[in-house]
């Protein structure tokens, strides 16, 4: 089961739930790793941030999780750009997600940024994010803000989404404290979208999770 995790905007907190989706299945037996594909900002002595967590607290290693590595803090296509000894090779990607695929029940497969991020520039076109899940992905996760400006991005993401026809995903409000703001942000993203918005609190565990949210992706898993 290939789940890609993206969410509205960057420092939504995606690689805090990823991981903790990755404890909580691997609590539950089944074979799983974490895959990203782009990730941007070098910390130091050849140190990423997202893929240190990974390896501190999933212990994965960078050979699994990474592919393209960049130092800068910007977006892939502009990555791709500044280290433009590096180009990007579409089947090398595939290929990787295929071999995971074979080795693992689960591949969590985490996004750059927000779901309309540009991933490499050609002459006359883009490849983008859209076009990765649509390549490598079963079912999405999308992480969302609680605080104000929370609807508008829910709203437009699914959106985008829908229009795309990218595949099924779940809503996952992250960092939920269960203020007055945040439930009235849960409820009208519930309603906009006809969705359901399930949530994650700070500083949670794997437990703090809904069984319904895990249900849901371990059942397609055996769909």
């Amino acid at each position: 089961m290939k789940i890609f995790i993206t969410s509205t905007n960057t420092n939504i907190g995606k690689t805090y739930v990823t991981k903790n989706i990755f404890k909580l299945l691997k609590e539950k037996g089944y074979s799983i790793c974490i895959f990203k594909p782009f990730q941007t900002e070098e910390i130091g002595n050849e140190k990423y941030p997202d893929l240190e967590v990974f390896k501190e607290e999933c212990f994965l290693d960078y050979e699994l999780t990474s592919l393209y590595k960049f130092k800068d803090p910007v977006s892939p296509h502009l990555a791709f750009k500044i280290e433009n000894e590096k180009k990007l090779d579409r089947q090398k990607l595939l290929n990787r997600v295929k071999f995971l695929e074979s080795k693992f029940d689960f591949i969590l497969i985490e996004g750059a940024g927000g779901i309309a991020v540009p991933i490499y520039e050609y002459d006359d076109s883009f490849y983008m994010t859209k076009d990765l899940i649509k390549e490598t992905s079963e079912l999405i996760i999308t992480v969302l803000p609680s605080k104000l400006g929370a609807i508008s991005d829910a709203i437009v993401h699914q959106h985008y989404l829908n229009n795309e026809g990218l595949p099924s995903n779940l809503l996952l409000m992250n960092k939920y404290t269960g203020s007055y703001i945040e439930k009235n942000n849960k409820e009208t993203i519930k309603k906009a979208t006809n969705k359901v918005v399930y949530t994650f609190k700070n500083n949670g565990s794997p437990k703090d999770f809904s069984e319904e949210f895990i249900e849901n992706i371990i059942g397609g898993k055996n769909e």
